[in-house]
């Protein structure tokens, strides 16, 4: 599909919009960049919590297979400067005039460095991706793509809970033991205490009753 969307600074933005349902994603091929920026959620953020908002993962070119990527296909350029890497961002914390804050923005290097890049270059950057976003989470199909995000992930997130549930019923089972024991402490206590303090029976060979006093003399 196609648009052209206004960035709020009033720049035109051609985009070809493709989606890829396996990954649960919008790929967003941008003429004015001369490159593509991959919109999609963030995997592993559905656990954490520190918001409710689901975290959005962007890629500067179009996705790959590899966690270990850092130069993606079909790079966006933006001021001559190649872009490179991901970066995750929430849609609340988005500004328009600049990328500070909310939007990792690395151009491409070498030697397994992408160094950030420079400021004219991470603040059209911030305005592009406001605008994309902004089109992208506006979208009836977001939803769906999200929904096969989910889809994508939920086999390796049910091994993580499964592992998570052993260790918490083995931890379990570790400290019901240890509280059994606590209780059974706490009882004898209880015992001592209301069978009330110990009478001497020790007696004088007098036969006169016994005190602290005598007893220690």
């Amino acid at each position: 599909m196609f648009a052209v969307l206004t960035t709020p600074a009033g720049r035109k933005l051609h985009v070809s919009i493709s989606l890829d349902w396996t990954l649960g994603a919008a790929l967003y091929r941008i003429a004015e960049v001369d490159g593509t920026i991959t919109l999609g959620w963030s995997s592993g953020h559905y656990r954490c919590d520190c918001c409710t908002e689901p975290s959005i993962e962007l890629t500067y070119g179009k996705p790959a297979e590899s966690p270990f990527t850092r130069h993606y296909e079909d790079p966006p350029k933006v001021f001559g400067v190649t872009l490179a890497a991901q970066a995750v961002y929430r849609a609340s914390a988005m500004q328009p005039s600049r990328a500070s804050g909310w939007l990792v923005v690395r151009r491409e290097g070498t030697d397994h460095h992408d160094p950030e890049a420079p400021d004219g270059t991470r603040r059209r950057t911030a305005e592009v991706v406001y605008t994309i976003t902004q089109h992208w989470l506006a979208q009836p199909w977001a939803h769906q793509l999200h929904r096969a995000h989910e889809q994508r992930h939920a086999t390796a997130r049910l091994r993580q809970h499964d592992a998570a549930v052993r260790e918490l019923e083995q931890r379990i089972c570790h400290l019901t033991a240890e509280l059994a024991e606590e209780l059974t402490g706490a009882e004898e206590q209880e015992r001592i205490i209301s069978a009330g303090p110990v009478a001497p029976k020790w007696q004088r060979p007098d036969g006169l009753p016994a005190t602290i006093g005598n007893i220690a003399a």
